[in-house]
């Protein structure tokens, strides 16, 4: 009996050689060779085999350190993979059994998912993802409510020592004591704590943007000299030619006014202490501030420009303030926020004329104030169902309300045209990064891992048509004031 088995044993001896030859090739555990030998593989397909169970081992990898997928269920996962993998050629043998045991791990880990959450696609989102890429929205699924991870779920239950010791598909040995040696992490981790800041901090900053930036227009900025707007006029009217005469020369007028790009940012870290104890909500929050902190700069900024000069604005290239009598963009008396005033505002900025004396026809859309006005702008601005045409609320529909804090003047108002019809108001960004960045360093004087936030802005005013402004008063004792304002 033993002689007639002797010929089977020395198959089975072979095959497992032959299985254990292309495991080592790649990288694979022993556990593997006993898989693929037990399996109807062919050993001409066996390095093939190997290499796609390796793919899928190193993506089971990071789940299988943040506890989500259980290391035992792995043989017949990959069993299964194996016996049922066909390929005509190794590689569509080698995609063949990756994608059926990773179909298998996503199935296990779906099913393991608490009530109320799918994961139908645990491997899902960019296969081409970066582990850094993954990482981060590992991490923002910790930072960010309502966050639901997708190329990185394997990274949300990691904690933040793991994160930084990972590498190539492990955590490297010492954990606390990798940290602990003043090392904060790998490459990979350094960057996934870049990108998901800086999602974080672009989050806060556009749920905080200024009011007033709605009637900018942004312009590119590639450096930080002035910003020169030419402004043309808008042509010239056709004059009439008569039958075989000539066409008439006309001239184009020009101006222009400038502001330039600056920069703001502050600088936080990350300590060694809250990676170790894996706290995440001081990181969060402070990066939160951050992005919001950058919008109210803006905001800051915005509000100063209408400030200058006693609320009268910046001087622009012909000597005047913004808002004067001589640019029509003024009140000749200043009257509280109601019909009447509105229509003399209206106007006013229909008679604007452009720079070769034409009608230009700026159409009013914003009407801007402080919080002291708004309820009051909101009711002029309302649609009303009027019982007699003298009733018709004039405003209905054809004004937008903008509301800033950062308006000091309680009475003071004002009226804009839509950003760039004409030009008016308007804002950069450097190289058009839009909005607050994050760049992240290694610390050395302190044990921490550093962020800096930049932000590169700048706006100004490069035309006074397109904006009208009342100073406006509050009570009886303010007409004389207010009045004397509008006659600057």
């Amino acid at each position: 009996m033993n002689v007639a088995l002797q010929p089977n044993i020395r198959t089975n001896a072979r095959r497992l050689a032959q299985m254990r030859l292309a495991t080592s090739k790649a990288a694979l555990p022993t556990m593997f060779a006993d898989l693929m030998a037990d399996s109807p593989l062919s050993p001409t397909m066996a390095d093939a085999a190997a290499a796609g169970l390796a793919t899928a081992y190193e993506i089971a990898r990071p789940f299988m350190l943040s506890g989500r997928l259980n290391d035992g269920n792995l043989p017949q996962i990959y069993a299964t993979a194996l016996a049922q993998a066909k390929g005509d050629t190794p590689e569509a043998m080698s995609e063949a059994v990756r994608k059926l045991a990773c179909d298998a791990m996503s199935a296990t880990m779906a099913a393991a998912e608490p009530p109320g959450r799918t994961a139908s696609t645990v491997f899902g989102g960019d296969p081409q993802a970066s582990v850094a890429d993954r990482m981060a929205d590992g991490l923002l699924a910790r930072m960010k409510v309502g966050h639901v991870p997708t190329t990185g779920r394997e990274f949300a239950h990691m904690s933040l020592q793991d994160m930084a010791a990972y590498h190539g598909g492990a955590v490297a040995r010492g954990g606390n004591r990798y940290l602990m040696r003043g090392a904060h992490g790998t490459e990979d981790f350094a960057h996934a704590l870049g990108i998901a800041s800086n999602r974080l901090l672009l989050d806060s900053y556009e749920a905080s943007v200024s009011t007033l930036k709605a009637a900018s227009r942004q312009v590119p900025a590639d450096d930080f000299r002035p910003i020169n707007v030419i402004r043309v006029s808008t042509g010239m009217e056709l004059g009439k030619v008569q039958e075989n005469g000539e066409f008439t020369y006309g001239t184009i007028a020009d101006a222009g006014e400038a502001f330039a790009v600056e920069t703001f940012g502050k600088v936080f870290a990350l300590t060694r202490q809250a990676m170790v104890n894996d706290d995440l909500n001081v990181f969060g929050n402070t990066t939160r501030m951050m992005g919001t902190g950058a919008a109210l700069t803006e905001a800051r900024l915005f509000g100063a420009l209408l400030q200058r000069n006693d609320g009268a604005g910046p001087k622009m290239s012909d000597g005047k303030t913004l808002f004067h009598v001589d640019h029509g963009n003024l009140a000749k008396v200043a009257a509280p926020l109601d019909v009447t005033s509105l229509t003399e505002a209206r106007v006013a900025m229909r008679r604007q004329r452009g720079l070769a004396g034409e009608a230009i026809q700026v159409q009013p859309y914003f009407l801007i104030v402080p919080p002291e006005l708004e309820t009051q702008a909101e009711q002029l601005v309302a649609t009303i169902t009027a019982a007699s045409v003298g009733a018709v609320n004039p405003f209905a529909d054809k004004l937008h309300v903008l509301v800033d804090a950062n308006l000091t003047s309680a009475s003071r108002w004002y009226l804009s045209a839509r950003p760039g019809a004409p030009d008016g108001l308007m804002h950069a960004y450097l190289d058009g990064n839009v909005g607050p960045q994050i760049f992240v360093r290694e610390g050395f004087e302190t044990d921490a891992t550093e962020f800096k936030v930049r932000l590169d802005f700048g706006c100004g005013f490069v035309d006074h048509r397109a904006w009208f402004m009342n100073p406006g008063f509050t009570s009886e004792t303010d007409t004389a004031a207010s009045t004397a304002f509008a006659r600057k």
